[in-house]
């Protein structure tokens, strides 16, 4: 069997500075997919590289076996994947395979 790999984007309370390039996540999109109420961002200026399943992502608290918060909306989520590509392409997304 050959393994799968996954590009894993940070989501961070820690608002982007420098160059470090990070997407909003919409309140209601937050609470739709269970997580807190503070601004989060997510980081696509880095990435991790890992084979799937992963011992780098988090089950969701008190559901045995899931790892998926929920889905984003789809206009956020191309928002998400193409500043990430055009950041890779430009060699300005820092990867790290684990």
């Amino acid at each position: 069997m050959r393994p799968r790999y996954v590009v894993l984007l940070p989501i961070t309370h820690t608002p982007p500075s420098g160059d470090t390039v990070g997407i909003e996540i919409p309140p209601k999109v937050k609470a739709a997919i269970g997580l807190d109420d503070a601004p989060s961002w997510v980081i696509v200026s880095e990435h991790n590289v890992d084979e799937w399943p992963s011992g780098g992502v988090s089950l969701v608290p008190g559901k045995a076996g899931v790892f998926a918060y929920g889905f984003i909306p789809p206009g956020l989520f191309t928002r998400i994947k193409a500043e990430f590509v055009t950041l890779a392409r430009q060699k300005k997304s820092a990867a790290v395979r684990r």
